[in-house]
């Protein structure tokens, strides 16, 4: 099979080079610790920033990223001292030299670890200003939350860091970086590991040729903000060696089997659990795979039946009213026969995690209003009578004039007569038995 391709024709599995214009940015000293991990890794066709207060954090970053001090006036070089509002103020104290950095960019990933300062402060004015200076640009934004608990200050800064990159981002992927039972620096190595994966997804699937191509165009139709807020991204990712998943298929040895295992994988590689049931009116999504072997191999054609394809993907979505998926193909005459590889991109329901905190929060104003309408409501009738006002108040002077009339009658110093006051406490029980 071939295409045409800038007035050329080329094999279906030749790479050709295309100007993606893709910048990752990691915001804050947990974002450039995942970008900078991300440059060590390295991406074709990306360029990677590394945006801080802290200019120390940012020297101790890898060489092949660019770096970028803000806030050199607020901050004075140090920190943001984990307030989101010194790293807000950081941020708009250099949107012109973040704006010319970014000023030619298509794509932009920002990178942050919510909870600190710089990070969740200074992400969603970079996000503002970088989607109104370049009308055409796609955000997507990958966030980590913090390792504490729910009552951890740090998660509330993150759940309203969230919150507010939601309304400046396009799209919008969560991981939760508190997973229990791991350590915390392999939670990190693992959170390195999954943004390497989803990035490098997306930048494969731009740059690889493929029938039908996939261009930006298709991302921004799945992953462009709906109704003014960003949707929830899911990237997943799997591959299949040749010999992989045959002992499910030995006797039919039935390579659209095959496939749909690699599928099922591939929608099943995130911490999250995705609800592929949102609630929104078209089920959107973008579905590359890469084939090994010769295109003219007839088991390919079995497994590029779209309809197939596309009735596997759309039975995850049952939540939406139309469905949209493209799905492209990738035939790759460098892999063996049989090999796989599978990448979807698709819109999500709510995270998991802000699940979790909208469920914890709801549950805190219900136990609220529960508590309240527990209570004992007031009764009018529960009030003392004016006579037993009356009454009380007698008994209380009869008490008073006792114990004044023994002071007057005792020597200083002598001890009190506890027989008169049990006297004059019984009289007063008497008046007022309640």
């Amino acid at each position: 099979m071939m295409t045409e391709t800038s007035g050329r024709k080329i094999g279906v599995g030749e790479r050709v080079a295309k100007p993606l214009g893709i910048g990752v940015v990691g915001v804050g000293g947990g974002g450039g610790n995942i970008v900078s991990h991300l440059s060590k890794r390295g991406i074709k066709n990306v360029d990677f920033y590394a945006i801080n207060t802290d200019r120390q954090a940012l020297d101790e970053l890898d060489a092949g990223l660019e770096t970028i001090q803000i806030g050199a006036r607020i901050c004075d070089g140090a920190g943001a001292g984990g307030d989101p509002e010194v790293g807000r103020s950081a941020a708009q104290e250099d949107t012109q030299l973040l704006m010319s950095k970014f000023e030619r960019k298509r794509l932009l990933f920002i990178v942050s670890c919510m909870g600190g300062g710089t990070g969740t402060g200074a992400s969603p004015v970079i996000a503002n200003h970088a989607s109104h200076e370049n009308p055409g640009l796609l955000t997507i934004s990958i966030l980590t939350t913090p390792g504490g608990g729910i009552g951890d200050q740090t998660v509330a800064l993150a759940s309203d860091g969230i919150r507010e990159m939601r309304d400046e981002v396009d799209a919008l992927m969560v991981v939760p970086n508190n997973r229990p039972g791991i350590g915390m620096r392999k939670r990190h190595r693992e959170v390195n590991e999954l943004v390497y994966e989803k990035i490098n997804a997306i930048a494969r699937l731009l740059v690889d040729t493929q029938v039908p191509n996939i261009d930006l165009a298709d991302l921004k139709a799945t992953l462009s903000k709906l109704d003014g807020e960003a949707v929830n991204m899911f990237i997943g990712t799997a591959s299949l060696e040749p010999d992989e998943m045959q002992h499910e298929v030995s006797e039919s040895r039935d390579s659209q089997a095959r496939f749909k295992g690699l599928l099922a994988q591939a929608l099943d590689t995130d911490w999250l659990t995705i609800d592929f049931g949102a609630p929104i009116e078209e089920g959107r999504g973008v579905l590359s795979f890469t084939l090994g072997g010769d295109e003219d191999d007839e088991d390919i054609d079995d497994i590029t039946d779209e309809s197939s394809i596309k009735q596997s993907v759309e039975e995850m979505q049952t939540g939406a009213k139309t469905s949209n998926l493209k799905v492209a193909s990738f035939v790759d005459d460098k892999l063996p026969k049989g090999a796989m590889v599978a990448t979807v991109v698709l819109r999500a329901a709510q995270s998991e995690y802000e699940a979790a905190v909208d469920e914890i929060e709801e549950d805190v104003v219900t136990r609220s209003s529960t508590d309240y309408d527990d209570e004992s409501p007031f009764d009018p009738l529960s009030l003392p009578t004016e006579k037993e006002l009356v009454d009380l108040t007698e008994s209380a002077d009869d008490f008073e004039k006792v114990i004044d009339d023994q002071d007057d009658a005792s020597p200083q110093g002598s001890s009190l007569d506890f027989t008169a006051n049990e006297d004059a406490s019984t009289e007063l029980t008497r008046k007022n038995p309640s």
